[in-house]
């Protein structure tokens, strides 16, 4: 039996089909079908082609049947990637993309498909529709004159008097009409024209004028199947108990309980793999007919550990330690963006303003945890889940098993959420060698107590801002110091051997391309500060505690000189986009016209991914304490090609932004992560949900920028900033304690 005899059914079509062989890469059976290299099909002797299908690039599928496929070669986590990717090749094409099926390409590892800027087959960092608006575009229009080119072959009339409408094409003068699957044959024959024409915006049906999102009725009504739903014959359900201290091994292992629990059929220890960046912590594995059995059979586990280096480890202590790396003689400042001599004029002024801000560990938490099915078999594996880095796959398969690249088979799915945790190497790692140990097909499922102690959360922070005004309140230096480990040190290694030790995932929003603000004497740096504390990737990464410190900081400086916050801000920045969003969203939240008393507003802003976004807190003294009555979003990302899908990525980031101002927390305690389960981390709730205003302005409608990372930034020191004007009490640590400051 081969590996491929028993892909299953999705929600999205029939049971997939065959993989392919390439000589560098498998060409694997994905959700749906995929690219197809004729090259493959006669190295190995594949007797039947799909006959009459036409593919003329790696991104349109038409079947004689009229059947059109569109592959969108990024995952979706929910985020509507899917629909706007969809609907750009569309566009081109000239068919409704809500009529045509959207699949996974079969060969991820494709050069088409491969990320321009990280050089493997990843999605993240808002970069999916911006990096790939162009080129999906020529797909699109590239397909559609071949087909207009089929056609006026076959009518024997030239090419320019023929148009499109929907799939079919036709013949301006009799009215002839063609369906794109009539012409796959002959369009197939046909060479790719080198350049082809785009549509003027003008005559856009469907780029910036979407409004639904593809997929929505399922997933509303349950039809809708996500990697945990995944099922093969003979599978078994694995849940893991991870070392409840960092770094700690296995001292011994009491399975009898767990064995004797009905369903439960193995229970196997996992060796760590400390010697990988990113690599599993050690743990012990139960194996089951089902999900309940397998976590009854873990609660019956008695697991001795070995001591660990890190039982003294306690988070409350890393702002301090990351707070004394920076005057510590050692410390080397990675510079970001420098210009004049901050450092002599911070030296002679006679006052200097100073603050700190620091954040804590922060957990990902997607809604549907971490799961990942794989197969070991014939010297080879396959993988079903939401694969953000399918490329972390084929790094699993060689680490553990030794298996080669072109024996890595992927079944990518759209996933319940990432946030950044599906970007984490550990996981696969674990269900490859448990695949490998057994040779069954294996369910690794996460449970959200196993979700929150998996480590890899978002690195705590520390920032040390320093500025001075001139006479009229300005900015004459600023000098600002990000404490923090190194993003990539997990999945780069070797990087900082880089001339200039640049960590661009770390130095977001504090980066020459980023940063807003200008001013005679300037000097960013990062310093590097690592505590061991495995960290990973999460949604909005270091803007988030990169523009808490700028904004407020700003807001510190900008109160020091008697100056209007907003005001302040504009004053030092000469990017008009920026400075657009800036005023509308101060004109909608009603920034300087007279407020109820007991009401304040804060503002806070950033760019990142070509696009700006600016947010307005409203906040209200209560008696138990401030509550948020509003945030105000304005954002700049250029072309919306989704308008309703930009609109919800800018709402799940304000809310995101929020849970960072008022509850995401991870303690680490003796070197134990102290939080189970959503009554011990807390996130928002409906209640907690204050009004929202957004609106998208289209600076550039002829390239759309990132969004997906786009707004939670902005939010805490939006909030805290409104706090301050509130009660003259200054919030330079997050969580917020709401109830605190207004007694205070």
């Amino acid at each position: 039996m081969r590996i491929d005899d028993h892909i299953p059914t999705s929600a999205h079509g029939a049971a997939r089909r065959r993989f392919m062989k390439q000589s560098s890469a498998l060409l694997a059976a994905g959700l749906a079908i995929g690219f197809k290299l004729p090259e493959a099909y006669a190295k190995n002797g594949d007797p039947h082609p799909r006959d009459g299908e036409f593919e003329p690039n790696a991104w349109v599928r038409v079947l004689p049947d009229d059947s059109i496929k569109l592959v969108v070669h990024k995952h979706d986590s929910g985020t509507g990637t899917r629909t706007a990717l969809a609907a750009v090749v569309a566009e081109e094409l000239d068919v409704d993309p809500f009529r045509i099926e959207v699949i996974t390409p079969e060969n991820p590892f494709y050069a088409d498909y491969i990320h321009p800027l990280w050089k493997v087959f990843s999605t993240g960092g808002s970069t999916s529709v911006s990096l790939e608006y162009d080129r999906l575009r020529h797909a699109g229009a590239t397909a559609r004159a071949m087909l207009i080119s089929a056609a006026a072959k076959q009518w024997k009339v030239s090419p320019s008097a023929c148009s499109t409408d929907n799939g079919f094409v036709i013949d301006k003068v009799s009215g002839a009409r063609a369906s794109y699957g009539s012409l796959a044959i002959g369009a197939a024959s046909l060479p790719a024209p080198k350049d082809v024409p785009l549509k003027d915006a003008s005559q856009f049906k469907y780029i910036g004028k979407l409004r639904k999102k593809r997929d929505a009725a399922q997933k509303v009504c349950g039809a809708f199947e996500y990697s945990i739903d995944v099922h093969l014959p003979g599978m078994l359900v694995a849940v893991i108990t991870r070392a409840p201290v960092i770094d700690a091994r296995v001292r011994s292992v009491d399975a009898k309980a767990a064995l004797a629990i009905p369903g439960v059929r193995q229970v196997l220890q996992i060796p760590g793999r400390p010697d990988v960046l990113g690599g599993n912590q050690a743990g012990v594995a139960v194996l089951a007919d089902d999900y309940w059995s397998a976590h009854k059979g873990q609660a019956a586990l008695r697991v001795e550990w070995e001591d660990s280096l890190f039982e003294n480890f306690d988070s409350r202590d890393v702002a301090a330690r990351q707070a004394a790396w920076l005057d510590d003689s050692a410390a080397r400042v990675v510079p970001t963006v420098t210009n004049g001599d901050a450092a002599s004029v911070l030296k002679r002024a006679p006052r200097v303003i100073q603050a700190s801000y620091s954040m804590p560990y922060k957990a990902a938490n997607p809604l549907e945890p971490i799961n990942v099915t794989a197969w070991a078999k014939d010297g080879g594996i396959a993988y079903w889940g939401g694969l953000q880095v399918p490329s972390t796959a084929q790094e699993a398969a060689q680490v553990i098993g030794g298996i080669a690249a072109d024996r890595v088979v992927l079944h990518e799915l759209v996933s319940g959420g990432s946030f950044g945790a599906r970007e984490s190497k550990y996981w696969l790692f674990e269900v490859t060698w448990l695949a490998l140990q057994t040779g069954k097909p294996i369910k690794l499922m996460n449970s959200r107590e196993d979700e929150m102690r998996a480590l890899f959360y978002h690195s705590a922070s520390h920032h040390r801002g320093r500025a001075v005004l001139d006479a009229h309140g300005n900015l004459s230096a600023l000098q600002l110091r990000a404490v923090m480990p190194a993003s990539p040190e997990q999945w780069e290694p070797g990087y900082f051997d880089r001339p200039d030790r640049m960590d661009y995932s770390t130095t977001e929003a504090i980066s020459k391309y980023e940063f807003a603000y200008g001013a005679p004497n300037v000097d960013l740096g990062w310093v590097r500060h690592e505590t061991g504390i495995p960290t990973g990737w999460y949604r909005a990464v270091s803007y988030i505690p990169n523009v808490f410190a700028v904004e407020s900081f700003m807001d510190e400086a900008a109160h020091a000189g008697h100056r209007d916050p907003l005001d302040f801000r504009i004053a030092h920045m000469k990017d008009a986009r920026h400075i657009a969003v800036l005023r509308e969203a101060a004109a909608r939240a009603g920034w300087g016209k007279p407020l109820p008393r007991g009401t304040a507003l804060g503002v806070a802003t950033n760019r990142a991914y070509s696009s700006y976004v600016a947010v307005i807190a409203r906040v209200t003294r209560r008696d138990d304490g401030i509550v948020i009555e509003k945030l105000t979003c304005v954002a700049d990302c250029g072309l919306a090609v989704s308008p309703a899908g930009v609109e919800e990525q800018l709402y799940g980031g304000l809310i995101w932004g929020l849970g960072h101002a008022l509850a995401d927390r991870i303690d680490i305690r003796h070197g134990q992560v102290q939080q189970t389960n959503f009554d011990s981390y807390r996130v928002m709730r409906m209640a907690d949900m204050p009004d929202i205003d957004i609106q998208i302005v289209q600076g550039d409608p002829a390239k759309p920028g990132g969004v997906g990372e786009l707004s939670s930034p902005s939010v805490a020191p939006a909030i805290a900033n409104a706090v301050f004007t509130l009660t003259g009490k200054r919030l330079r640590e997050t969580p917020f304690d709401l109830r605190q400051a207004v007694r205070t």
